[in-house]
């Protein structure tokens, strides 16, 4: 069978679509991650959207919905926490991070019927998206665009110097806790296409790999969606193609991205150097 037979089917047609969705949406909040330095925010939230998706099936509640808000409270209180008792923000995640996969482990126990299910959730399924997950993607994307374009001066102070921006009345705290919503939901909604094992890389190597390019935020930024698409549509056709995991294959891609834009970068800075 061609490749391109594949979109002849619904289901193949909806993972398509939710790949490439889900890969724009976190692209767009990856060069942010990178600059800020807070790329293990994507690696807490996907481990505490692993208690948030065993706590779901275990009462039997809407798996996404049910996620998304577990992680979001999560999410807010470890903002508050972090910034007004003044601890390390870094030692509050990693805190959460593991009584979230403690208390996950502890539920999957108690319901081990869904093992396979979760097993998907961990791993990731393009398969599983539905007519609802592309929906929610696609709305994700715009508030994504709309949250950037809107904030895009107070995101950058947040990123640059938060310290002063605070000094000149700018509502970095307000951004702040705005975006880790924001982080929060796209990840737990992300978690289908490429699992919560991998959702991590795909939310920084993508802005990494524009960084190399550039240093200007916006075209870093087209330059991180554009690279996610890539590996999107790649992974998936060689996913399909060879029958691999999908998320695997997205990553692998992304990572060989990542890989030519350093050898890019380092050979733009010996040959600036040569030349001085």
């Amino acid at each position: 069978m061609d490749l391109l037979e594949i979109f002849q089917y619904r289901f193949l047609l909806h993972a398509f679509i939710g790949a490439l969705l889900s890969a724009a949406a976190t692209a767009q909040l990856s060069v942010f991650l990178t600059l800020k330095k807070i790329s293990f925010l994507g690696a807490a939230f996907s481990h505490i959207a692993f208690a948030g998706i065993a706590l779901a099936l275990l009462i039997g509640t809407e798996i996404t919905l049910t996620t998304i808000g577990f992680v979001v409270i999560v999410a807010i209180f470890i903002g508050i926490v972090s910034k007004y008792y003044h601890y390390q923000e870094s030692n509050i995640i990693t805190i959460f991070l593991s009584v979230s996969m403690a208390v996950g482990i502890i539920l999957l126990n108690i319901n081990r019927e869904y093992t396979l299910d979760l097993t998907s959730y961990l791993f990731g399924n393009v398969l599983l998206i539905t007519t609802d997950d592309m929906l929610l993607l696609f709305i994700l994307l715009a508030v994504n665009a709309l949250f950037i374009s809107l904030f895009f001066k107070e995101l950058f102070y947040m990123t640059y110097n938060y310290a002063v921006a605070k000094i000149y009345g700018i509502p970095v705290n307000l951004v702040y806790y705005l975006f880790i919503i924001i982080l929060a939901v796209n990840i737990v909604v992300s978690v289908k296409i490429v699992g919560v094992i991998l959702i991590t890389a795909q939310l920084i190597l993508p802005g990494i790999s524009a960084l190399n390019l550039t240093k200007n935020i916006r075209t870093a930024i087209l330059l991180s969606v554009l690279f996610a698409e890539i590996s999107a549509i790649g992974g998936f056709l060689l996913s399909y193609r060879f029958n691999l995991p999908s998320g695997g294959t997205i990553v692998i891609l992304s990572f060989i991205i990542f890989i030519l834009t350093l050898l890019h970068k380092e050979l733009k800075v010996r040959s600036n150097s040569e030349e001085t």
